[in-house]
């Protein structure tokens, strides 16, 4: 995809567009944020690079300008999502949502690219005068209420995000349960923790009724029995006290030994 400017002649070059304080403040905040107790030429040069990409892209009007700013941030959270990938603490499951994070985001950036081109070829027109209606409109929006308004009649308020959720074994899949018990490895070995996960605490418990809490072993199972290996089957079934009514198959289907077995009487 050629991102080369226009040309003069099918479409008039549009002039050159001071960019707003208020646009260049969001530009800032999309950027990624240096660490606590950066220096402040950290931040300046964070800024600067944000500064220059918008000057590589070099927006023509508002439209553009908006475009362009969310290229920037949109890479700029590519590459975050990459970083987060390949972190040391990073599990398996983690890296693999961080690299669709980081594939997804560039995708949208190159569609946003391609709308920026687009806005680029359309032709050059005059500025509207809107008078005093940014000062009107904005002591009007001044009297609104604040945002988020009151429930409307007959919805329920938002509940505040709980400290914790519970979430149950059998409904989770592997990669979770994996990155559980390697989290209670390292707990236990007092390795380095994982990366906390965003958002509440979760407890990984099972059912109510799950046959993993009814289970109870065979204490018959934990007794010694030695020479197990020759015991024939019957001898097996007195051990442990064993009986079964269940269906019995055909003796055709029956080895030779087995079929004398059962022609002996023997269960």
């Amino acid at each position: 995809m050629s991102i080369s400017n226009p040309d003069p002649i099918a479409a008039p070059a549009k002039p050159q567009y001071p960019v707003p304080s208020h646009i260049l403040r969001g530009l800032a905040q999309t950027l990624p944020r240096p660490p606590a107790g950066a220096p402040d030429s950290a931040w300046r040069e964070v800024v600067q690079g944000g500064l220059d990409k918008l000057e590589a892209l070099d927006p023509r009007d508002a439209i553009e300008a908006m475009l362009a700013i969310q290229v920037i941030a949109l890479s700029a959270g590519a590459l975050d999502a990459s970083r987060l990938a390949f972190e040391a603490g990073a599990t398996g499951a983690e890296a693999r949502r961080q690299r669709a994070s980081a594939a997804s985001l560039g995708r949208v950036a190159i569609g946003t690219m391609r709308l920026l081109v687009q806005q680029r070829l359309q032709p050059a027109v005059p500025a509207r005068d809107w008078g005093g209606a940014a000062e009107a409109l904005a002591a009007a929006w001044q009297q609104e209420p604040p945002r988020p308004a009151e429930p409307v009649r007959g919805a329920k308020a938002a509940e505040a995000e709980p400290e914790e959720v519970v979430r149950w074994i059998d409904e989770i899949d592997d990669d979770e349960m994996n990155e559980e018990i390697e989290r209670l490895r390292r707990v236990e070995a007092g390795e380095p923790p994982l990366p906390a996960r965003p958002g509440p605490r979760r407890i990984y418990k099972y059912k109510p009724d799950d046959y993993a809490l009814r289970w109870v072993p065979d204490e018959r199972a934990k007794r010694k029995y030695p020479g197990w290996e020759n015991m024939t089957k019957a001898e097996r079934r007195e051990f442990f006290n064993y009986t079964y009514t269940g269906p019995v198959a055909p003796l055709e289907m029956l080895t030779p030994a087995s079929r004398a077995a059962a022609a002996a009487g023997e269960k």
